[in-house]
């Protein structure tokens, strides 16, 4: 393994402080290595360094000024340092080379979006995606654009596709935070508060007589077919579960799975705040026990 295949290990890794070190070690015997260049540049950037990874980003241009990922790169320094004009000029300057740099399209649609203009933001995050529609930071971008568009089901499909992706763990939280505040809007501007609590004293009342396993079970299978796609608006559409008998609109499944939630852990959030409901509907249960 060449030295610099091991600092592309280390980045991997995450260890970046070891990777930096190794990177200026074999600058000291080829200072125009434009890949070392490169990589270091990002690396200072990652390590919250912009102002020293500007420094060889431009020594990497030097030598290889059509190398659309270094104006990538030194657009994503200047983000770092919030200033936008010199990000977004780097970022127009890679596309220049390369009208198809996904990397160059997000990162416009991420400084877009910073500055408030999420019309131009979500033209660019849409040309990264139609090339690379597999890079979570583009899926979650585009969902959170969505969100700040109210458009909702669009912002939540994108969401959900990011959960189920190979993602990193700090996008996923963001994403399950979005879909918690895109659902609970979408609960309560279609769903009745009086179906969801009486729906949730029947699941009460269910998961009562059932024990920790099936309840777990039914959970699982619910949380299975929201991924798939559950139609909370249309209460006529009904769907059928393994775990239990009979049809279920998307709103009963949903009341069921917060309740099921709820008897395995009391702490447990599923993604759709029915607190208020479910409070209400314990009291019901609970007073209709009593009697």
């Amino acid at each position: 393994m060449t030295k610099f295949e091991e600092a592309m290990k280390l980045i991997a890794q995450g260890k970046l402080e070891e990777a930096k070190n190794l990177l200026e070690e074999i600058l000291k015997t080829d200072p125009k290595d434009v890949n070392v260049l490169y990589n270091l540049g990002c690396t200072f950037t990652d390590l919250g360094q912009p102002e020293k990874a500007i420094v060889i980003l431009e020594r990497c241009l030097k030598y290889k000024p059509d190398f659309s990922n270094t104006y990538v790169a030194l657009g994503v320094a200047y983000r770092e340092l919030e200033d936008f004009d010199n990000a977004k000029k780097f970022f127009f300057d890679a596309l220049k080379i390369d009208p198809k740099n996904s990397f160059a399209l997000k990162n416009l649609g991420r400084a877009f979006g910073v500055i408030g203009d999420v019309k131009k933001s979500m033209d660019y995050l849409k040309k990264s995606y139609k090339i690379n529609p597999m890079d979570p930071e583009t899926v979650y971008s585009l969902g959170y654009t969505y969100e700040q568009m109210k458009e909702y089901e669009k912002a939540n499909n994108y969401y959900n596709k990011l959960m189920r992706m190979d993602a990193p763990s700090h996008l996923k939280k963001f994403a399950k935070r979005g879909l918690t505040k895109i659902r609970t809007i979408i609960f309560r501007a279609i769903c009745s508060r009086t179906d969801a609590v009486f729906y949730m004293v029947d699941a009460l009342e269910m998961f009562k007589q059932k024990s920790k396993r099936e309840t777990r079970d039914i959970v699982a299978e619910i949380e299975k077919k929201g991924q798939e796609g559950v139609d909370l608006s249309n209460l006529k559409r009904t769907y059928k579960l393994k775990s239990l008998d009979g049809n279920f609109t998307g709103l009963q499944l949903i009341c069921y799975m917060y309740v099921g939630a709820k008897e395995l852990i009391s702490t447990l959030e599923i993604g759709t705040d029915l607190s208020e409901e479910y409070s209400i509907a314990l009291k019901l249960f609970n007073t209709k026990r009593s009697l």
